[in-house]
């Protein structure tokens, strides 16, 4: 498969995945010794994964954007855009109940045999 391909599964199924709630397809995208790195935390693909079940089951989605900024040889750039209203807490975040966030990070993928291994973001968010 094309990186570029991939990039537009990659995000078809992640959106899928915040929608429904439903990981299973999304999942197979990711080698299982799979590292996350954000400014803010580092985890493997459980607590990847979950963090966007904990979102599923606590917000509300306004708005969800994902643009394939590039894609080349193994590494996959990405524009996010999202905006939440949250009902409830994420278990271990600051309290957000009752407030609507704006989020908006750049994700590089890096794909090694046709799954991501490797994944780095970077953003904001604000609550209102």
């Amino acid at each position: 498969m094309l990186i570029k391909d991939f990039a537009e599964k990659y995000a078809k199924e992640w959106k899928q995945a915040a929608f429904t709630g439903n990981i299973t397809e999304f999942k197979k995208l990711f080698d299982p010794a799979f590292k996350y790195h954000d400014v803010m935390i580092e985890t493997n693909i459980d607590g990847y994964l979950g963090h966007l079940a904990d979102i599923h089951k606590s917000a509300e989605i306004i708005t969800y954007d994902i643009k394939c900024m590039i894609a080349e040889g193994n590494l996959i750039g990405l524009d996010f855009k999202s905006k939440y209203k949250f009902a409830s807490d994420i278990p271990g975040k600051t309290s957000i109940a009752g407030k609507i966030v704006t989020a908006r990070y750049f994700i590089f993928l890096h794909v090694k045999d046709g799954k991501v291994d490797e994944s780095w973001s970077a953003g904001t968010s604000s609550e209102s």
